[in-house]
């Protein structure tokens, strides 16, 4: 999406590179390392960035300072969703079955201290109160954990709006809230979190453009300029709203206070829930 727009701006061919691994680590280091001359960028996974700053305690670089920020680009919101089979109707009916039947909740992730990982730590600490168990089963990717989902083989999952949207038109899953401040106009009988009975219960995938620590401001200021125009194309920002992704670019300071917050937000329900990677 932004590649080609922002190689023609630049009048320079970008490449795109997928690094996976460690929840983004591997990927991340490499943007971290490489020379900061404005031709390595990172797009990364910010709810996956917040998660690993706690997690892994020997980060090859630092989570923050190991950047240069150039602008957030996208956000979707996390939609609480349970398979076609599943009787409940809303976050509460889901969470008096279980408590009712006296068996824990199992809920699906594809990776730990991701957000839909958090996201269901975070039910989990709440649910605890309503005496309902919850139990973490992690796959090898959201693929698979979906599946799981609208098979029945785990109750439910938390995931990104814009990967669930198919599955939702076709009755293969019932979404049950989203952890958005406000209803999305493509699920607008779905309740927030918020409105379900959890206050405060904002989670969203995200993603930013960064650069290296030590990239020189005014190719930062550049990047940042020419991204920006790419991200605010009418057509551009329509096409990917109707598939649940918001386009949202900031300046890169606005970027670097939301990557503290998440990180904080992260670290909070990390302590609190006692994950660990081990």
């Amino acid at each position: 999406m932004i590649a080609t727009p922002l190689g023609d701006a630049l009048g320079q061919a970008i490449i795109v590179e997928n690094r996976g691994g460690a929840n983004g680590v591997i990927g991340t280091e490499t943007v971290a390392r490489a020379t900061p001359d404005g031709y390595t960028l990172g797009l990364f996974s910010l709810s996956a960035h917040a998660g690993v700053a706690t997690l892994n305690k020997r980060l090859p670089y630092d989570s923050v300072k190991g950047f240069a920020p150039i602008t957030f680009v996208a956000r979707s919101p996390l939609v609480l969703v349970v398979g076609s089979s599943n009787n409940a109707q809303s976050v509460a009916d889901m969470i008096a079955s279980a408590h009712a039947a006296g068996r824990p909740i199992f809920f699906a992730t594809a990776g730990f201290g991701i957000s839909t990982h958090i996201a269901g730590e975070l039910l989990k600490l709440a649910a605890a109160q309503h005496k309902v168990e919850m139990v973490v089963v992690p796959f090898k990717g959201g693929g698979p954990a979906m599946v799981a989902v609208m098979s029945g083989q785990v109750d439910m999952q938390f995931n990104p709006l814009s990967s669930i949207l198919p599955f939702v038109s076709d009755g293969r899953l019932r979404p049950l809230a989203i952890a958005d401040r406000q209803r999305s106009t493509l699920l607008p009988s779905v309740p927030t979190m918020a409105e379900s009975g959890y206050p405060d219960f904002y989670i969203i995938e995200s993603w930013g453009l960064l650069a290296p620590a030590g990239t020189p401001p005014e190719i930062v200021r550049r990047l940042a300029i020419e991204t920006v125009k790419i991200l605010q194309q009418p057509d551009r920002v329509r096409r990917l709203a109707s598939q649940g992704v918001e386009l949202a670019p900031t300046t890169p300071r606005q970027l670097t206070a939301f990557m503290e917050a998440e990180i904080e937000k992260y670290r909070d329900v990390i302590q609190r829930a006692g994950i660990t990677t081990e």
